[in-house]
């Protein structure tokens, strides 16, 4: 009886660790990041800013293909379209540039000095205005839209310029303000039976198979590979993200062991993110 005792006791032991490394792994971090905005966007619903929210979209392009939609928002005011990205470190970017930085800690080299890591992402405004066009073929119809790029709480925003007054960027705890600046200011542009149509229009581009998944994240690849091969070192494809914690896939080159010199997808996000993948 004793040996089972100890067992069981081994057995709940590694089970709380396995769920304790999940918990605080990349993966489950970017999960709650959008769940962290879904739920934002709940508590404005219910003070006074009332939509609905949908979330992973699968939109239609027109040529047999999908993009990916983080979150809508879909109210009175318009459709707030929402890209979430999941990074940590100091951000800088620019409305027109197409590629912004962010840096992180990347330990101490061998003299004992601090080392700063860059890496590039592709223009998060320019990803969402591409969204934005599908989603205007997609509906057919005149409809408001505001741009909006969720950055997570432990991302800080050192330099951002935007100049377009329909887009915001902004950490999650700035979500509530940034909804309620275009509140305040705006007038209603569709009635309450208007946006029920559109959520139930776009509701069922939610439910898509695991087949259809893959083949919109096999879709992106390739089109982002082609891009690369003409000279760009970092993924610009619209929806090209990592599934572990939704941050930028970029190209990277091996520096040591039996790869060296080849290149392969790695995450912006590393060194907290460790995703990679081959590149074909």
């Amino acid at each position: 009886m004793e040996g089972m005792e100890y067992f069981v006791i081994f057995a709940l032991i590694i089970t709380f660790l396995i769920a304790k490394a999940y918990f605080n792994s990349p993966e489950a971090k970017g999960k709650r990041g959008e769940k962290d905005i879904e739920s934002s966007l709940s508590w404005i619903s219910l003070l006074g800013k009332p939509g609905k929210i949908l979330t992973n979209l699968y939109v239609p392009t027109g040529n047999g293909h999908t993009t990916e939609i983080d979150v809508l928002f879909i109210t009175v005011k318009g459709i707030f379209v929402i890209e979430s990205k999941n990074y940590a470190g100091y951000i800088f970017g620019n409305e027109n540039n197409r590629n912004w930085t962010v840096t992180l800690y990347g330990g101490k080299n061998f003299l004992g000095f601090k080392k700063v890591d860059k890496y590039h992402f592709y223009n998060p405004i320019w990803q969402n205005r591409t969204h934005i066009r599908v989603l205007q073929s997609y509906i057919g119809q005149s409809v408001k839209y505001f741009s909006i790029i969720v950055f997570a709480d432990r991302g800080e925003l050192k330099k951002i310029t935007v100049d377009s007054a329909d887009t915001t960027v902004c950490n999650r705890r700035g979500l509530s303000g940034a909804i309620g600046n275009y509140w305040r200011q705006l007038p209603d542009t569709l009635t309450d039976t208007q946006v029920d149509r559109l959520y139930d229009k776009l509701l069922p581009l939610t439910d898509v198979s695991e087949e259809e998944k893959t083949a919109h994240v096999r879709q992106v690849a390739a089109n982002s590979h082609r891009t690369y091969q003409k000279g760009q070192k970092t993924a610009p494809g619209s929806d090209l993200k990592c599934p572990w914690c939704g941050g930028t896939l970029v190209v990277r080159t091996a520096k040591h062991g039996p790869n060296a010199g080849s290149q392969f997808y790695g995450c912006s996000n590393f060194p907290n993110c460790r995703f990679t993948k081959n590149r074909k």
